[in-house]
């Protein structure tokens, strides 16, 4: 369940928040519908509850605050943006490696592949993909952690109408087995084919809430949508028929009009007469009455006395006259109706019959069924290839009785940005990261490649150092062509995040966790390891074949060689990788790589000649002469390696460089937080 309380968006200058204190519900077993038009705030509300963004207000996800869930993607299933992913990365790979980065297992990938129906395509790239597909790999990518609740920006973009149709199936089957579903739309028309409950955004505050019904009855207008090769033909032949039908129609009612006023003049003349025979009926009787009353008084006067009624007791009471109608007011018969009542006048103002040409294919049918449709198509021999009836938006009207919330009412608490946690599990997400796509296996093959000519090429002119031979490193170049290529890879480790950010939602700053930075040192460090193996076993094996054994060096302290050469390229993959972690790119990591050799190496070699720096600058010669003097083992050969190669002007540049990108990693790390906060 979903409860938001007064969110409302940081204040900028001279501008409205985007969201100004939205107040909803999103309960489990509902799919509920943010409705609103481009910048009404949808997807700024869904940054907000996520805290994506800072303001103001309160987010629970089952009571909880989301800063208190230790893994989100387990708790929440979120699509805000495109698909985020490596172009030439697999879609199974791309979800094993969110998967590691969830803490679920792999097969996982492969059910929600099955759910979404990309099981056929999970060895495409995302690069072939098309919309629609990425839109379901993006559904898949919300699903992957088996989540309670989802977050859905525009689900339905991009997808055609039997995609949405089936996306309709998954969401409300989601919500059947108890989740609780938020989703953004700007179609009027779609979201009640899925929606339970409708809130309708404008401007960023809340206008509705309703029921999908309520929506229905107070929003949309039936309508018959027809798509025919010869949609205009048919609209002619609706329009025709209905003017047709509203002439008869108008005849009729001038007929029943005449019929009702002619009765009610014959109703009239009948009453008219009744009342006439009536009146003289009276007068008989008043004048038989006189008569009576006459001889009454005559036999008073002769004496007489008879019991007689009182005058007019036994005459029959007058008929009240009926009131003629006002001039121009027709009164109407019985049993016939005059007109349509005030329901029916009303239904006729609502829903009048229109034909809409949508295009040269579709037309939009008001006032008719369907049925009525289909049959004038039938009848006149018109192809129709679908009729449906949908609902039309009637616009974003407020319904009564329905009120925004006060904007200067909203809760002092601080909604601050979310810190973005890293993968569950660094190590493997890490090594599906970078064998996951071609690219660093490109570079490494074309580096072993250049360093096997080089070196070829270096034995055969001769004057060239055992470093030099062993590796392929030309004396024009600042580096071995191994080293510049670890470097590569490394800058790729962070340049790729921050290009393709499959683990900060909505393109947000990638996450620098201690796990995360740690697994890329061990796999930058690891690759760059076999890359210098690989480079000196295939040197010497081509300088074997092709030049001859004495054109491969193998001096008496070989494993200080080595061990330099190991130091060297692990040096310059940690410093890409740092590099590009600060300053954002893959460019610039290598950039400042080759920038080692040509600037710090000459600020290390003229540091190196000043006396008060000779202590220093000398301690890592004197370190090694003392671990010398000890017993021979590997580990005091190891540490004497490492120590040759920390005195030499590129080893102490190298390690100078790394240290101060990591001391500018850890700064950048600071800043973010800070600006979060």
């Amino acid at each position: 369940m979903i409860q938001a309380t007064g969110l409302t968006s940081a204040r900028r200058r001279n501008h409205a928040p985007a969201i100004d204190d939205l107040t909803f519900e999103a309960p489990p077993g509902r799919v509920t519908a943010l409705l609103g038009g481009p910048g009404a705030g949808k997807t700024s509300a869904l940054r907000l509850l996520l805290q994506l963004d800072r303001g103001h207000g309160s987010a629970f996800f089952r009571g909880r605050p989301l800063h208190r869930i230790r893994r989100p993607a387990r708790e929440i299933g979120v699509l805000l943006d495109d698909v985020p992913g490596h172009p030439g990365r697999t879609v199974r790979g791309h979800l094993r490696m969110l998967g590691a980065a969830a803490g679920v297992p792999a097969a996982r990938a492969d059910v929600v592949l099955d759910v979404v129906g990309l099981t056929d395509l999970a060895d495409e790239r995302l690069g072939g993909l098309t919309l629609g597909m990425e839109r379901r790999l993006g559904i898949a990518t919300a699903l992957l952690g088996d989540p309670h609740t989802l977050v859905l920006d525009e689900p339905a973009r991009g997808l055609s109408v039997r995609e949405t149709d089936w996306l309709n199936g998954l969401l409300c089957g989601f919500a059947d087995q108890g989740g609780a579903v938020l989703i953004t739309t700007e179609d009027a028309e779609g979201v009640a084919r899925v929606a339970d409950r409708i809130l309708t955004l404008e401007a960023g505050r809340l206008v509705a809430d309703q029921t999908v019904d309520e929506f229905c009855r107070t929003r949309l207008r039936p309508r018959v949508v027809v798509r025919s090769p010869l949609a205009g033909r048919l609209a002619a032949v609706l329009e025709e028929e209905a003017h047709a039908a509203r002439e008869a129609a108008e005849a009729e009612r001038r007929a029943e009009r005449a019929a009702a006023a002619e009765a009610a003049a014959h109703a009239r003349a009948d009453e008219a007469e009744e009342e006439g025979k009536a009146g003289v009926k009276v007068k008989a009787k008043a004048r038989l009455g006189g008569l009576g009353r006459t001889k009454d008084k005559a036999d008073e006067g002769d004496g007489s006395s008879t019991g007689v009624s009182a005058p007019g007791a036994d005459a029959e009471p007058a008929t009240a006259l009926v009131p003629v109608p006002a001039p121009g007011v027709e009164a109407p018969a019985s049993g016939v109706v005059a007109e349509r009542g005030p329901e029916a006048e009303e239904e006729a103002v609502a829903d009048p019959f229109s034909v809409v040409r949508d295009d040269e294919t579709r037309i939009s049918v008001y006032g008719l069924p369907s049925a009525s449709v289909g049959e004038a198509a039938y009848r006149h021999g018109i192809v129709v290839h679908r009729l449906v009836e949908e609902a039309a938006d009637l616009g974003p009207a407020t319904p009564a009785g329905v009120h925004a919330r006060d904007p200067e009412a909203s809760p002092p608490r601080v909604l601050h940005r979310l810190r973005l946690p890293g993968p569950a599990w660094p190590m493997r997400y890490e090594l599906r990261r970078a064998t996951g796509v071609r690219t660093g296996w490109l570079i490494g093959a074309a580096a072993l490649a250049l360093s096997l000519l080089a070196s070829v090429l270096l034995a055969r002119e001769g004057g060239a150092g055992e470093l030099h031979r062993l590796t392929g490193w030309p004396a024009d170049l600042p580096l071995p062509p191994i080293a510049i290529a670890a470097g590569l890879l490394g800058a790729l480790a962070f340049g790729d995040e921050f290009r393709y950010p499959a683990l900060a939602p909505a393109r947000d700053a990638v996450p620098q966790q201690v796990g995360l930075l740690v697994a890329k040192f061990v796999v930058c460090a690891v690759g760059a390891t076999l890359l210098s193996l690989g480079a000196i076993v295939l040197d010497s094996a081509a300088l074997l074949l092709l030049v001859g054994g004495n054109a491969v060096p193998l001096p008496s302290d070989w494993p200080v060689l080595m061990a330099s050469v190991f130091g060297l390229t692990v040096g310059c993959s940690w410093a890409g990788l740092l590099a590009a972690g600060v300053f954002r790119s893959t460019a610039l990591g290598l950039a400042t790589l080759l920038a080692v050799p040509l600037l710090a190496v000459p600020v290390v070699r003229r540091a190196m000649e000043e006396p008060s720096l000779h202590l220093f600058v000398g301690l890592p010669h004197r370190l090694r002469a003392v671990a010398l003097d000890r017993p021979p083992s590997m580990l005091n050969r190891g540490v004497a390696a490492a120590l040759r190669l920390a005195g030499q002007p590129v080893g102490q540049a190298l390690m100078l460089s790394v240290a101060v990108l990591l001391f500018a990693y850890a700064l950048t790390g600071l800043r973010g937080r800070r600006a979060r906060q």
